[in-house]
């Protein structure tokens, strides 16, 4: 059944299921088939491929099911604005979702993908091979506001995760944890000594599951030195976190002359963050990914 629904797709790639009513018949296709389909099946995004695995009721299973890329406004922000001399990192790259379309839109830049499941780095490196990058590090990294090891539970372990992974700082949490090694962006730039000059972009994507903030105050040296823009997910679990204080994060984005803006440009408070928060109905816990960037690049930037 793979092979006839891999044929499938080889038949009308996703790139050309590019209206609703052709949405709508491929995934009324792939309901008949999901029972019988473990992949993982190829799908043909025009410019680079991705494997999805219909099974696991995740990112990769709806790229199949719903067409699109996720988060599609994001990637086109960062690769209209990505050229040649700018260096992307993806801060919880999962199977890269941000990363393979960026790489495959410019292979000149350089690209850093920090995940630290094995599960899903494995899935990362499957797509890279698939598409035959070579501007892609990757590194097996947490990403946070301070250097060590810290508990991991790998949540993709379940089929019906979204997660790559989420940091447990519970000391009786014993559940499928492991532990990993947490290092800030400012000693990983730092010592790594990459070829970044004063005229090198940095674009950081950072989607940690609720340990976005962390990451941002690990980046002080980064936001201080580079030209350096960051998209961030702000979540009920993010303002949960025991480090966040709204004043506190209020208060260094004023110290670092930060703005907040969505995809299309447009400036917002904390405020309008904690409201579009307090907003969300059922189960949604994410309000949506936010630029931070000091106020004096807003200007150079293309939306």
């Amino acid at each position: 059944m793979d092979k006839i629904f891999q044929k499938i797709c080889d038949l009308y790639p996703h790139y050309r299921i590019n209206t609703k009513i052709k949405k709508k018949i491929f995934y009324i296709v792939f309901a008949l088939f999901k029972s019988f389909i473990n992949g993982p099946i190829k799908l043909n995004f025009g410019n680079f491929f991705f494997y999805s695995y219909p099974q696991r009721k995740n990112y990769s299973r709806s790229l199949l099911s719903k067409v699109n890329l996720h988060d599609e406004r994001e990637i086109n922000f960062f690769i209209k604005n990505i050229d040649d001399n700018s260096v992307f990192i993806d801060c919880g790259a999962n199977q890269g979702f941000y990363t393979i379309p960026i790489a495959a839109s410019n292979k000149n830049c350089k690209i850093i993908a920090f995940e630290p499941s094995v599960q899903e780095m494995e899935y990362l490196n499957q797509n890279i091979s698939l598409n035959n990058i070579k501007n892609i590090e990757t590194s097996y990294l947490g990403i946070g506001d301070k250097e060590g090891s810290f508990k991991f539970k790998n949540d993709n372990l379940e089929k019906n995760s979204t997660k790559g992974g989420l940091i447990i700082e519970d000391e009786n949490e014993t559940n499928e944890i492991k532990m990993i090694d947490v290092t800030t962006l400012d000693k990983f730039i730092n010592n790594r000594k990459l070829d970044i000059t004063s005229d090198t972009k940095l674009f950081i994507k950072i989607d940690l599951e609720g340990y976005d903030i962390n990451a941002i105050y690990g980046s002080k040296d980064v936001i201080k030195n580079y030209f350096s823009v960051f998209l961030v997910e702000f979540s009920k679990m993010a303002v949960a976190s025991e480090i966040y204080s709204k004043n506190e994060f209020n208060n260094f984005l004023k110290e670092n002359e930060l703005s907040i803006l969505d995809t299309s440009g447009k400036h917002l408070t904390l405020d309008n963050i904690h409201s579009m928060l307090d907003n969300l109905k059922g189960n949604h816990q994410v309000c949506g990914n936010f630029i931070v960037v000091k106020e004096n690049l807003v200007k150079n930037l293309n939306f």
